[in-house]
């Protein structure tokens, strides 16, 4: 049974190429053990940061790979030595994991207002003050496609003032629209590997510029990325936040992801996936029972919405008996955006540019057969 999958916001299909480089990874484990099977490939393991350089345009030095994105998240913060007395600053798109964390710490953070699907510049800059230490932003909400414009962000965050920490949470974003981390002058940005990048599940990582270098004390050290010398713990300025035991093999087909993305021009990719967006929401338009939450002047391919007379549950289910792969989206993803929309739920179609137009009129035709009935 084959299904069509439009929820790439949660994990996208990989490609027959990505697979067979895990496969083909393993197979060297097979053969030489898996300490020496790391050591003879090497060069090629290495390889990933050389493409995931090129794709967001920074340093190899500058990235570490890690398991996930929430991995990423929770490991740079807790590196952090947060000021008494200082506030950080997020948008009411903020996704549930990052909030959870925030509370955990019992941080004072502010929100700033997002209305349709554009972040409000007047209450950002009257959010900022003197006593603000970072920035956090969602540059596409799990919940919600719309993209937020990052660039801009942080051109405001650091003409107030440039000692803030300016970190863009890019899981929804990374392969799906064009990063540049000097353009957006970003100080931090985390990503996942088996979204839009079409990596394997268990692979992230996390980009962080070299003046935060002295910023940082990993929570977590081996001999990997810290040493003892003349007494005194030594922490690794390059890639500081890997550890010695890790999966090659997820490595080697996150790497061949990346690089099929650059083969092919992210531009592309990003083009593509807007237009078949567009494409479904036109073809949709006039049927009013369906409630879409996204700005179409700022659409991604992640499109959320509900339809009258229909639990998201019930459309869920339904789309999965017509072999349709969807997702449900609650308060726990993003509690300040559904509280502000007064939602209990939705349904989130994510499209990715393998995605066909035919497999997007099947969805059209489910969508509507299911109004019908």
């Amino acid at each position: 049974m084959k299904f069509i999958n439009f929820n790439n916001a949660g994990s996208s299909f990989v490609s027959k190429n990505v697979n067979n480089s895990i496969y083909k990874y393993l197979r060297y484990e097979e053969k030489y053990g898996g300490y020496y099977a790391a050591d003879k490939f090497n060069c090629k393991l290495d390889a990933f940061y050389k493409n995931l350089s090129i794709l967001i345009n920074c340093k190899k030095d500058q990235i570490s790979f890690l398991p996930s994105t929430t991995y990423a998240w929770n490991i740079f913060l807790n590196s952090l030595n947060f000021p008494n007395k200082k506030n950080i600053v997020i948008l009411d798109n903020e996704y549930g994991s990052n909030l959870i964390y925030y509370k955990k710490r019992n941080l004072n953070y502010r929100v700033v207002k997002i209305n349709n699907g554009k972040v409000c510049f007047k209450d950002l800059e009257t959010k900022i003050d003197s006593k603000t230490f970072l920035v956090s932003v969602c540059h596409i909400a799990s919940q919600c496609g719309d993209v937020i414009d990052i660039q801009k962000i942080g051109k405001l965050v650091k003409t107030i003032n440039p000692k803030i920490i300016y970190v863009v949470d890019a899981c929804q974003s990374v392969g799906h629209v064009k990063i540049d981390v000097n353009k957006i002058r970003c100080d931090v940005l985390v990503g996942s590997g088996r979204k839009y990048l079409r990596g394997p599940r268990g692979t992230g990582f996390i980009f962080f510029k070299d003046t935060l270098k002295n910023n940082f004390k990993p929570s977590i050290l081996d001999m990997k990325n810290a040493k003892i010398k003349n007494k005194k713990i030594e922490v690794e300025k390059k890639r500081m936040f890997e550890n010695f035991e890790y999966s090659p093999a997820l490595k080697f087909g996150l790497n061949a992801a990346i690089e099929e993305i650059n083969n092919k021009g992210l531009g592309i990719i990003e083009k593509d996936i807007k237009k078949k967006s567009i494409f479904l929401r036109e073809k949709l338009d006039s049927f009013s029972q369906i409630i879409f939450y996204e700005n179409k002047k700022i659409l991604s391919g992640i499109n959320t919405f509900n339809i009258e007379g229909f639990r998201a549950k019930e459309i869920y289910n339904y789309l999965l008996s017509k072999n349709i792969l969807s997702s449900i989206s609650t308060p726990q993803s993003s509690m300040i955006y559904f509280k502000k929309k007064n939602l209990v739920e939705l349904v989130r179609i994510s499209i990715h540019s393998y995605n066909t137009i035919n497999e997007i009129n099947y969805l059209i035709k489910c969508l509507i057969d299911l109004i019908k009935k």
